[in-house]
Order: structure tokens, then C-alpha cells, then sequence
């Protein structure tokens, strides 16, 4: 398991080393205003991806063990496809974004949802160096068509972001089609009545799994659009510059999270599944401090050297926003134990009263205090879905924060995992 925590990790560090080139690319070439565009743009695509994923994305992780893919995929990509058509007057009724981006959007977020329904089926079946391999592979061809589009025309505009989207979306979706087949074989159709019974599963987990998703992309990014509201585009890009680079902290917890939900969907053992998620929060908060440090140190001119004039705001950002996404590893860690097993509920309602908390934080603090009232708010909101989250793991392990102290043991077991991945590359 060690071993695919470090290939899951390897890839998505190189992954976020990528997407911050992409970022400072951005904000050199389109300003403040331009990122808070391209950001917001980002963001609606997100939310919409997020829907899609009802019937899909992370509840194929769940049931691709206990069902075969093929009978899997065919819902997902007509759901999929029915989110799409629904987001776009969705959208042109609530106009987040310009309407001119509205029909990319929705076109981009199916492209993004036949990607993500791949690479879970993939991690349904283990296969996570595969899905990692995809997941490193979109924001590299992203940052080469971006430097092709930029770099050809003397002024690149934020439709310029738009068609590199589309190249490295539609060739995501090729390479993890090939990569679904090679593993789960071909599409073969089933029977109406299988159809409709595995539809209502799928909608049953869905549901329950994705409520916890929507309720915490409403708190996480809602601060983008009311920051927009009342600050303007450029605060937007200010402020996602931050948000961006301290959630890159979360690299950690994520990679080891993907291997976690995959190993505890295919055990039956509750009291292990609670075990292994307390050690692996105990070994996600210290090495999540050894990334966040050095971002909280680094002056503000710094940040203005790489991302351009008007992003000094970026420090201040990273240190309100520390505490919170720092916290924030034991909810995500908690919350693949929940929904490992099977309990999508319990992800939901923590994220939804986080929702509560983070509406009104939002409304109060940032009007008054632009940027910090945005990264205090946001933080804030980390912190009390992880209270939440964590009351409710204690209720069925209590004591569980006694593993948390260090012990030689962990030293141990790590030492004796780096020596069988060595022994295994020697062997290849």
C-alpha cells in the first residue's frame, strides 16, 4: 500500500508543480482580472463536474467490486451527458460567469466527467498507478497547448485557456478510454432491468456520496463568486493564486486518501478501516507541515516575482487560510474511512452544516475585509467540518487520537515498507 501512496504521490506532486506553471503562466499573461476569470471559469466547470458525478465519479470507486463495469459505465455517460444539457440553463438563468463562457463550460464539464468516470472505475479496481498515469497526464498536455496558444499570439486572451482546455480534456478522455478497455474489457450492453436496477444503487450512493462533494465545493469555493461580487475579478485571482497554493498541502492527504478509499471499499473490516485511516492521518499531518511552513515564510515579493504585479496579496492569503487546510487532513482522511464503508451520509451532513457555517462567514467577512475576510472565512468553515467529522469518527473509536503520538513503531513499519519497494524495483 505504501508503495501506491508514493506513485500517488509522486504523480501528484509533478501534477501541482505542473498546474502552478499553468497558474503563473496565467497570471503573467492575463493580470489579476484575467486569472479571476480564468479561476471563476475553473470553478463553474468544478461545480458542474461535481453533479455529474450523482451517477459516477467517486461511487464507481464503492461498486465497480461488487459489479461489473461494463454494466457501470453506460448510466454514467448518459447522466453525464443530462447534466451537461441542465447546466446550461442552469447557468443562463443564473449567470455566475459571462454568458459568452456558459456553452464551453458545459461542453468542457462532460469532457471532464468522461474523464473522471475512467479513471474511478480504474481505482475501483486497483489500478491506481493507471489512473494516476491519466490524471498527470491532462495539465501536461494543458500547459503545452497553453504555451503553444500564448506564445503564437501577441495578445493571448482568456479564450485562448478555453481551446487548451478542450485539447487536453478530449485527449484525457481518449487515453482513459484505451486505458478502461485494456482493464475492463469492452462495453457490452445488459439488460433494461439490470439498467434499472443498478440505476437506482448508483443513485442511492451517488446521492449520498455527492451531497458531502456539493456541500463542500459550496463551501470551499462559494467565497470565489461572493468575492467577485463585491471585490471584483481581480481579487479573484489574488485570492486563487492562494487558496491554490495552500491547498497544495492536501497533496499528501490525497494521494494517501485515493489508496485508502480503494483498500477499505475492497476490505469488510471496520476496526481496521478505523486503525489504518488514524495512522495515516498521524503521517499526513506532519509531512502536510513540512510543505505549508516554507509558503508562510516566503515574503510577499516573492510571490510577485513569479505570478507579476498586483499578486503581493498572495502571503496574507496562504497564512489565513493555514490553520484551516492544515486541520483539514483529518476530514479528508476521516472521511474516505466513511465512505469506504459504504456511509456517504455521515461526509454529508459534516459538509452540509459546514456549508451553513461558511454562508454566513462568507456574507459577514467579506464584504468588510476583501481578501482576509475571504481566507478567514474559508478557514473557518475547514475547521468546523473537521470538528464535525471528527466527533463523529470518535463516537464509534474512542481514544483514536492516542495512536496519533509518534512511536517507533511507525518508524518501523515505514522503514520496512521503503525496503520492499526497493526489493521490488530490484527484482523488475
Amino acid at each position: 500500500m505504501f508503495g501506491k501512496i508514493l506513485n500517488t504521490f509522486g504523480a501528484r506532486v509533478l501534477s501541482a508543480v505542473i498546474n502552478l506553471l499553468i497558474a503563473i503562466i496565467l497570471s503573467q499573461y492575463l493580470g489579476p482580472a484575467g486569472k479571476g476569470v480564468q479561476s471563476l471559469i475553473i470553478t463553474t466547470i468544478t461545480f458542474v463536474l461535481v453533479f455529474a458525478n450523482l451517477v459516477g465519479g467517486g461511487t464507481l470507486v464503492y461498486l465497480v467490486p461488487r459489479h461489473a463495469p461494463a454494466l457501470l459505465i453506460l448510466p454514467s455517460y448518459l447522466w453525464t451527458i443530462l447534466i451537461g444539457l441542465v447546466s446550461y440553463f442552469v447557468l443562463r438563468f443564473f449567470p455566475v460567469v459571462d454568458e459568452s463562457f456558459i456553452l464551453h463550460i458545459c461542453v468542457l464539464s462532460v469532457l471532464n466527467s468522461f474523464v473522471s468516470i475512467h479513471t474511478s472505475i480504474l481505482i475501483g479496481r486497483e489500478k491506481i498507478g493507471t489512473s494516476n498515469l491519466i490524471s498527470l497526464f491532462q495539465p501536461c498536455i494543458l500547459i503545452l497547448s497553453l504555451l503553444i496558444f500564448f506564445t503564437l499570439k501577441d495578445e493571448p486572451g482568456i479564450l485562448d485557456y478555453i481551446y487548451s482546455l478542450y485539447f487536453s480534456f478530449g485527449l484525457s478522455v481518449l487515453v482513459s478510454f484505451v486505458y478502461y478497455k485494456k482493464y475492463c474489457g469492452r462495453i457490452s450492453l445488459y439488460r433494461l432491468k439490470d439498467y434499472r436496477q443498478i440505476a437506482v444503487e448508483m443513485v442511492r450512493y451517488g446521492i449520498l456520496n455527492q451531497v458531502a462533494h456539493i456541500t463542500q465545493m459550496l463551501s470551499f469555493r462559494l467565497s470565489y463568486y461572493v468575492l467577485d461580487h463585491y471585490h471584483g475579478e481581480a481579487a479573484v485571482g489574488v485570492y486563487s493564486n492562494g487558496i491554490s497554493l495552500a491547498e497544495s498541502i492536501w497533496l499528501i492527504a490525497k494521494s494517501i486518501s485515493m489508496v485508502q478509499y480503494s483498500r477499505i471499499a475492497n476490505i469488510d473490516n471496520r476496526v481496521e478501516a478505523a486503525r489504518l485511516t488514524v495512522r495515516l492521518i498521524k503521517f499526513s499531518i506532519a509531512a502536510s507541515l513540512i510543505i505549508l511552513i516554507p509558503l508562510m515564510l516566503l515574503p510577499s515579493s516573492f510571490y510577485v516575482y513569479i505570478f507579476g504585479e498586483g499578486f503581493s496579496g498572495t502571503r496574507m492569503v496562504i497564512w489565513t487560510l493555514a490553520v484551516g487546510v492544515l486541520v483539514y487532513n483529518f476530514s479528508i482522511l476521516a472521511g474516505h474511512y466513511f465512505s469506504g464503508t459504504g456511509r456517504y451520509q455521515v461526509n454529508a451532513m459534516a459538509s452540509s452544516l459546514g456549508l451553513v457555517a461558511s454562508v454566513i462567514l462568507y456574507f459577514t467577512l467579506i464584504p468588510k475585509f476583501s481578501l482576509s475576510g475571504a481566507g478567514w472565512a474559508t478557514s473557518l468553515s475547514y475547521l468546523i467540518t473537521t470538528i464535525i467529522l471528527m466527533t463523529l469518527f470518535n463516537r464509534e473509536n474512542k481514544y483514536w487520537y492516542k495512536d496519533l503520538i509518534p512511536s517507533r513503531g511507525d518508524v518501523a513499519q515505514i522503514k520496512s515498507e521503503l525496503i520492499n519497494i526497493m526489493q521490488k524495483k530490484k527484482r523488475s
